[in-house]
């Protein structure tokens, strides 16, 4: 794989849009519930007037959207102004080291590591278009024109009707949430797996919701099950000699990462974790997810980015995970959400288990945020 180098961009202009849509059918997990779906949409304009796109992170609790939207507002102006960019992953890291006191004393590491994320995603994204190549070319010269993909968020009200929906939309891998005591999740497993055709996956996804023991317990019904992977079952900073305890008993893989920050922290997880989920919105953006993907790949992992938002951090997903390579599968929320159908339109269509990207520049989309007027919460502009 190689990286191609970056045209210098200097930022002349800061658009924030936020979006908050109601949806009939929360999004549930065993911790919690998303009540509505909302979106802080980063763009990122130069000299030229090219414009590149960023997803600031922002699912729990639903207010964090708004407020991250307006930190991001707050922190890139003095980051931004006058600032030449040339290598997009040292610029990244030298953003992080300016705000490594900030996100300390403020006690917000996880708002500020979004609002980056978000910009690195958007500087990734404007030099790709002004290149005129699509993102994933700019990480690699091999990058695939589809990725495999699953189903993801299938709640325990509705799962197995879930699947069937989705099967007829394409898809061929899915996965539900667990950790709503055993009843449901074996009644849900059950009724999924039995319905399974040649070649199809089912996973699944405990959101943090066990300790040692329980995690062993149900590691051991869902591994009999046939279950391709058992997602977060403990809490992500678990200690390592728990980690290590549930890898050592589970006769299935494990999957984790969407929770974890720094190159460091992950790649002690590969001890556990045989499937590493990185988020692009919530820690690294582009530039380290990247450097994740490959070094997970090396490792003998498989790579498979994690995603729960909007429209335009599911392409820059699809996007590093095309460049990867490496088998791993894409995230796809099928959960009720018009912003990311407003945002994708036709992108990502799914044929057989695959999604098909986009091949024009970037992330392969013009994003047309007309369509979504009457969602509108907030906006901002900011010219540097």
């Amino acid at each position: 794989m190689t990286r191609k180098a970056a045209e210098p961009l200097q930022i002349k202009r800061i658009l924030i849009d936020v979006f908050r849509a109601s949806v009939d059918k929360p999004v549930v997990t065993s911790f919690s519930t998303i009540p509505s779906r909302g979106v802080a949409i980063l763009r990122l304009e130069d000299a030229d007037g090219a414009v590149g796109w960023g997803d600031i992170w922002g699912n729990f609790p639903t207010v964090t959207t708004e407020y991250r939207a307006r930190l991001a507002g707050f922190l890139l102006p003095d980051l931004l102004r006058g600032e030449v960019i040339s290598d997009i992953p040292a610029f990244h890291r030298d953003l992080t080291a300016k705000l490594r006191i900030m996100a300390v004393q403020a006690d917000e590491p996880g708002p500020v590591a979004a609002v980056l994320a978000a910009t690195d995603q958007a500087v990734w994204d404007l030099q790709a278009r002004k290149a005129g190549q699509p993102l994933r070319r700019l990480l690699s010269d091999t990058a695939a024109d589809r990725v495999p993909a699953y189903a993801s968020g299938l709640n325990p009200a509705d799962g197995p009707e879930t699947v069937l929906a989705e099967r007829a939309r394409g898809h061929r891998n899915f996965k539900l949430k667990v950790g709503f005591g055993d009843a449901v999740d074996k009644a849900n497993i059950d009724r999924i797996m039995a319905d399974l055709g040649a070649g199809e996956r089912c996973f699944v996804d405990a959101n943090q919701r066990w300790d040692l023991a329980a995690a062993r317990h149900a590691a051991a019904w869902l591994a009999e099950a046939g279950v391709g992977w058992l997602e977060e079952p403990m809490i992500a900073d678990a200690p390592a000699a728990d980690w290590l305890a549930l890898k050592a008993d589970a006769r299935l893989p494990l999957a984790g990462g969407e929770n974890l920050r720094g190159l460091d922290i992950f790649e002690a997880a590969y001890a556990w974790f045989d499937f590493i989920q990185p988020d692009v919105g919530k820690w690294g953006g582009v530039s380290r997810n990247f450097e994740i993907a490959r070094s997970a790949l090396n490792a003998g992992r498989t790579y498979c980015p994690h995603w729960l938002g909007g429209g335009i951090g599911m392409l820059h997903s699809a996007q590093i995970l095309a460049a990867a390579g490496g088998g791993g599968l894409l995230e796809m929320d099928v959960n009720e959400n018009p912003l990311r159908g407003s945002i994708l339109g036709g992108a990502l269509a799914v044929d057989q288990g695959w999604a098909e990207l986009p091949a024009a520049p970037g992330i392969g989309i013009e994003p047309d945020l007309s369509t979504m007027e009457g969602w509108r919460v907030d906006q901002s502009e900011i010219v540097l």
